[in-house]
């Protein structure tokens, strides 16, 4: 059996249960005659000055499975993949965290209730992952419990967290109003599914890095936010909760875990006072110390109750990974961290590099001499079903 835990989908319905006073300002799409979107309209797009929204439809429009369940299916039995993990088309659904709480909470609402015809219709071959709109913390719990009452199997959150005071977007650890949310998450035992959402805002590595390159010395802000949930104590409060984060490949992992614990071992270098105390520092088991290297504006007191663990703790018990069958790296990964981190995922029907991918990836997985059998199994299925729940 395989679970793909990264595919994207996008009805046509997909706001037909936005009504009411809200009706008037959700998105409206056009379709040609074979179905595939020609335009859009959103009266209540928020815009917040800076970002450069990326319009739809996006990645993947080309293909129907995007828009029609049945062609959808019969992709997947060609494919040889038995189930399927339904996340939006995010360009498409102009969903974000800056809109209005009042339009995004029904539009999360009518997304989920698409999904739900899906899944009551087609409760063999797909699975749910319900979108909650963060920006209104105590209705996301609602629609998180909605969701688990109904069958829903995981929730899709955006891997950052944009806001409306500025165009870059923020850490989800930095957001300690969001603590509520992720308890009730960690109660109902259900994944999070952590996934770009093309909501306009810029990467935290500046244009003008990219100028003279120096964007490759700068961690992409997805990496940063998923440290963040480490470092901000989230996972240390929550020890229950389990990330999936797609789309990222897994050649990153290993250099950013050492680099960072290696960095809490060293002593910080006082340029003013080489005899200084550290200014920094915190303590992981009775009578050991640990050591940020370079000075801290935050004083150790802050720190001193997060972040109790090295980070590759964190990254072997409550994160995991989609996989890009082709990347060289893959195998070295699965060593590093245990298969047991690791999902199989094609991004269908998505064209960009890790999509163009989606019709070798069973086979990929399957001819690679470096993972085991039974690595491989855990990572086709028994991985998903060990977070999720046994597929019926």
């Amino acid at each position: 059996m395989i679970i793909d835990m990264d595919t994207h989908i996008m009805p046509v319905n997909v706001y037909d249960y936005v009504d009411g006073p809200m009706a008037d300002k959700k998105p409206v799409y056009e379709f040609d005659k074979d179905g595939k979107m020609t335009g859009w309209k959103f009266p209540g797009w928020v815009h917040v000055e800076g970002t450069t929204p990326l319009h739809p439809p996006g990645s993947g429009s080309n293909y129907k499975g995007i828009f029609e369940i049945e062609t959808r299916l019969e992709d997947y039995q060609k494919l040889g993949i038995e189930y399927q993990l339904l996340l939006p088309q995010y360009t498409a659904m102009l969903f974000n965290y800056v809109l209005d709480p009042e339009l995004a909470i029904p539009m999360a609402h009518s997304f989920n209730l698409c999904m739900l015809d899906l899944m009551k219709k087609y409760p063999r071959n797909l699975l749910g992952s319900a979108l909650v709109a963060l920006q209104d913390v105590p209705t996301a719990i609602s629609e998180l419990e909605w969701a688990k009452a109904n069958g829903f199997q995981s929730v899709a959150v955006d891997k950052v967290f944009p806001v409306r005071a500025h165009q870059y977007s923020e850490t989800l650890g930095s957001h300690r109003e969001l603590w509520p949310f992720w308890k009730r998450v960690e109660e109902l035992n259900m994944p999070v599914i952590l996934h770009n959402i093309q909501h306009g805002h810029r990467i935290s590595n500046l244009m003008t890095f990219q100028r003279d390159g120096l964007d490759v010395a700068s961690p992409p802000d997805g990496h940063l936010s998923l440290v963040s949930l480490c470092t901000s104590g989230l996972l240390d409060d929550f020890p229950g909760l389990r990330f999936v984060f797609t789309e990222a490949g897994s050649s990153f992992i290993r250099p950013l875990v050492e680099k960072f614990d290696s960095a809490m071992e060293k002593a910080p270098v006082n340029y003013e006072d080489e005899d200084a105390s550290a200014r920094f520092h915190r303590r992981v088991v009775p009578g050991r110390e640990r050591t940020s290297a370079g000075k801290r504006l935050t004083t150790s007191e802050d720190y001193d109750v997060k972040n109790k663990k090295p980070l590759l703790h964190y990254f072997q018990t409550n994160l995991l990974f989609t996989i890009e069958t082709e990347e060289p790296e893959l195998p070295d990964s699965v060593d590093y961290l245990g298969a047991s981190q690791f999902l199989f995922a094609t991004d269908y029907p998505h064209d960009d590099p890790g999509g163009r991918m989606k019709w070798k990836d069973v086979q990929l997985l399957k001819d690679n001499p470096r993972i085991s059998e039974s690595d491989k199994e855990l990572i086709r299925a028994g991985n998903a079903e060990s977070i999720m729940g046994a597929v019926q």
